[in-house]
């Protein structure tokens, strides 16, 4: 990627000023895509935020969602 990839670059992340047109559905307690099983759709990318203020505190939702599915406590919230 010509203006992105450097020798001294570790991890290169490039950031656009776009949004994602589509929303992936998700269950609204448990965070978890009805139809796909383990899928949990967070973000701007999922269609779930719009900056990242509202990405992180989705990803933190989700991240809770996901920890209580797979600690078995679904329904439960750790926020």
């Amino acid at each position: 990627m010509r203006g992105y990839l450097t020798n001294e670059a570790v991890v290169v992340g490039v950031e656009t000023r776009t949004s994602s047109p589509v929303r992936i559905p998700r269950d609204p307690t448990s965070c978890m895509h009805p139809q796909a099983a383990g899928l949990f759709p967070c973000g701007e990318g999922a269609g779930y935020a719009g900056g990242i203020m509202s990405a992180a505190l989705d990803g933190r939702r989700t991240a809770a969602a996901l920890a209580d599915a797979v600690l078995g406590r679904p329904g439960q919230r750790l926020e």
